[in-house]
């Protein structure tokens, strides 16, 4: 395996915008070409796992991550990723990244890595692959087509739920299966739902750190938005993520082609809701799992 070598810090690739300061600091810009709010927090979560891979070593790949999102962070300043280099062992070695703007931290993570020269382990167990029966993404209509469609047809945006895309993550296609379910619930009937998505700039193959990159930034949509799916309610005050949690299974993907994501509510109480979810290639190979949990709030009617 290539090294992940900093000097491809300088990526024209949005979340890949980090400057290397020292050797465990890293400065990164945000994406948004119109920042006006939060930063999204898969971005966040996307720069903190770069700056863990510049610290690495030589061939070794995250295998799992955890983190806390502390704050919400601003779109038009820069963030400031501060690594610590726990462990480096034969096999694993273990990051812990905090991300900092104005002198506060905003983001928490962890990062195990392992080293791929060392598996010689080919036996695989996944689940079965719920993609077979489903609608094929390109008769699907895009969140952001769905969203402006639904908004033209006289609805209220303010009910509408799930993420907006087009602006928080303009270079990502996600089509809901459903979307009247994505953007408006069905009085807590239905707890689960499945988003294919696919990242829109084209990314080298042989570029791992990239498309581990993407499905981190990718695997943060549209959890939250399941997470009030189990609520009746037609209004919501807050619904952001508090964690979020992400296990590779497989190293071998491109974020260029079709991903299905399959989410579920597993529970929802003190205004917390706990999602599963799992990333499918369409050939029905899982490559990642993730749980998140969503902080909601309902809004006065």
């Amino acid at each position: 395996q290539k090294a992940m070598s900093a000097d491809l810090v300088l990526s024209h690739r949005p979340w890949r915008r980090l400057i290397k300061i020292d050797e465990n600091t890293y400065r990164g810009e945000c994406d948004s070409e119109h920042a006006q709010a939060r930063v999204y927090g898969g971005h966040v979560l996307a720069q903190a796992m770069a700056a863990a891979y510049f610290t690495a070593p030589e061939g070794f790949y995250i295998h799992s991550l955890h983190c806390y999102f502390v704050r919400g962070g601003e779109e038009d300043e820069d963030i400031t990723f501060k690594v610590t280099r726990v462990r480096d062992g034969r096999n694993f070695a273990v990051r812990y990244v905090e991300a900092q703007q104005h002198g506060k931290t905003i983001h928490l993570s962890e990062y195990s890595l392992q080293k791929i020269a060392a598996v010689n382990d080919d036996f695989k167990l996944t689940p079965k692959y719920p993609g077979a029966n489903l609608p094929h993404p390109d008769t699907l209509v895009s969140e952001v087509q769905g969203r402006h469609e639904s908004l033209m047809a006289g609805n209220d945006l303010r009910s509408m739920r799930g993420i907006e895309t087009g602006r928080m993550a303009p270079s990502v296609d996600l089509r809901p299966v459903d979307i009247n379910l994505f953007l408006n619930g069905d009085s807590g009937k239905n707890t689960k739902q499945y988003l294919w998505l696919r990242y829109k700039n084209a990314v080298d193959p042989k570029d791992h750190l990239m498309h581990h990159g993407t499905i981190v930034y990718m695997s943060d949509m549209g959890l939250a938005g399941t997470g009030s799916l189990c609520y009746d309610w037609k209004r919501f005050k807050l619904v952001t993520s508090l964690d979020h949690s992400a296990w590779f299974h497989d190293y071998d993907f491109n974020v260029n082609d079709w991903l299905l994501y399959e989410q579920e509510v597993v529970s929802a109480s003190t205004n917390r809701s706990l999602i599963q979810g799992r990333l499918w290639t369409s050939d029905g190979r899982l490559i990642m799992s993730t749980t998140q949990e969503a902080l909601i709030y309902r809004a006065k009617q």
